[in-house]
This record gives C-alpha cells, structure tokens and sequence, in this order.
C-alpha cells in the first residue's frame, strides 16, 4: 500500500548512470541504497545523454546539440533508443532491485504512459518529442502494489519513436502524480548565477532566472521544467548534484545543496533570492 506516502519523481543523469570501474558504479549503488531508505513512494526518471555520446563517438555519429537539447537524426535515434530503453535503463532495475526495491523497468511510451508529439523544432532537433499528455494509470498501479517504476526517456508518435527531454518527463510525471517533490539530479550543482549556486527561488524569482543571459545549455530545459512542474501544483523542486551519502533524503527534504525552487506555500518560511540580469 501506498497511500499514506508521499509521492517523490527522481530524475538521474549524469555520472550515476554512467558505467565503467571505479567511483560511477560504487556511487550508483549508494544512490539505489538511498533510494531504497527514502521511505515514500518513488518514480525514477533517467536520461543517459553521456553514454549516448560515448556510443556514438565508439561509432562514428556525430553528435549535435540545439538550445541544450539533443539533435536526434536517423543515425542517432537507435542508439539513443538502445542506451537509453536498454542499456541504462536495466543497469539502473538491477541496482534498485539489489537494493531491496521491487524495481520495474519501462518506457515512457510503455501502458500509454506518455502521449508524446513532435518538438515544436522537430525540423532542428529531428526525432526529438514534447510530452502531450500524461495517464498515470499503470505508473499508480505500480506504486500501489509497492513497486518502484523506471522510467527511460524514449517515447512515441503515430508509431515513430521519438527521444523525450528527461527533465520535461519527469516533470510531467510529478503533475499527474501530484508528487510532493521533484529532484532533477545529475553533474549540474544547481542554477549558477555570479559564479555561485543559487540555494532557493521561488517562482517569481524562477521567471526571472530563465530569461537570464547565464542561464546556457541544459539549464534552461531544467529550470522550463521546475516551472511547469511548479505551475501543476508540484510543492518543491530541486536542482542539484550528487554529493555523497546523505545527498537525496537532504534534498528530498529540502535541506540540501542545489537550487530548491519552492512553491508559495513552501516558501513562507524561508528566505528567497532575487534573481537580476545585472
């Protein structure tokens, strides 16, 4: 039963996905192991944008990259389809399921999860999707039954597979869910303005940091994220890196490092910062 939980819609990217000897693989089982404590009602997003890269690179296909977004073309869309649905995604079940978690590996497409659409610069970006619509369905029955979903970011539309923004489903998810937290977490220590992290914004303040002339590649899709995460009735989100152990209860809590963007009611008692273009 999940009912009395708190519902909680991780992202991972970055480094814990990452395979290979040494610290990525030993701070992956740390974070399954986090996962596992957290003791609410968990949905696992990930991405693997850098071991599509890797791939890529082993094969010859040259990788582009548009506003911060993959530019997915003919050569490129199988191998993102097969690190990301396979790959990353049963690396990740493995841990999690080693962990103690009864973790179950899907797509966004899989049980209509996601409606997704071609990206409005789908003429740039190729065989890139928005999330058009969300039917939570089997990702409730899942939590209900005590299992934890794992989601890689690989939709579809009109029977075309179409490779989906992590940041932007997982945002999505916490929506429909009615999550009371989202963790965007990946390399990005949070939002970098005047060479410091910004601790915590609120949404008027977040409006602002978009627009901002710092605000470069993957941040912008991060903080468009939080934003409609936050506009859906999401309480807190939060941008930020893995630190070590300790690193997600804090941040699941709010107490931890990154950028916390927090809706108007969790802001009340405490301080936000202004964001200004200087």
């Amino acid at each position: 039963m999940t009912e009395s939980k708190r519902i909680v819609v991780l992202k991972i990217g970055g480094r814990s996905l990452e395979s290979g000897a040494g610290g990525p693989e030993a701070q992956a089982d740390v974070l399954a192991a986090e996962i596992a404590m957290l003791g609410a009602a968990v949905v696992v997003v990930h991405g693997g944008g850098a071991e599509v890269s890797a791939w890529c690179e082993r094969l010859s296909i040259a990788q582009r990259f548009h506003e911060g977004l993959r530019v997915t073309d003919a050569e490129t869309l199988p191998v993102a389809v097969a690190v990301l649905a396979g790959l990353a995604n049963k690396r990740l079940v493995s841990r999690l399921r080693a962990a103690g978690l009864d973790a179950v590996g899907l797509s966004a497409l899989d049980g209509g999860t996601i409606e997704a659409e071609r990206h409005p610069l789908s003429a740039t970006l190729g065989a890139v999707g928005s999330v058009h619509a969300v039917d939570p369905t089997l990702l409730e029955t899942l939590l209900y039954d005590g299992r934890t979903p794992v989601i890689a970011s690989i939709g579809d539309c009109d029977g075309a597979l179409l490779n989906l923004n992590a940041d932007d489903l997982a945002s999505a998810l916490a929506a429909a869910l009615g999550a009371e937290s989202l963790v965007l977490l990946s390399d990005t220590p949070g939002l970098v303005l005047g060479g410091e992290v910004v601790p915590r914004l609120d949404a008027d303040s977040l409006a602002a940091a978009c627009d901002h002339p710092e605000v470069q590649g993957g941040m912008k899709p991060k903080l468009n994220a939080a934003r409609a995460a936050l506009a859906a009735g999401v309480t807190r989100v939060t941008i930020a890196a893995w630190s070590g152990p300790g690193t997600l209860r804090a941040l699941v809590e709010g107490q931890g490092g990154g950028t916390t963007i927090a809706s108007a009611a969790d802001t009340a008692a405490t301080p936000v910062a202004e964001v200004s273009h200087g």
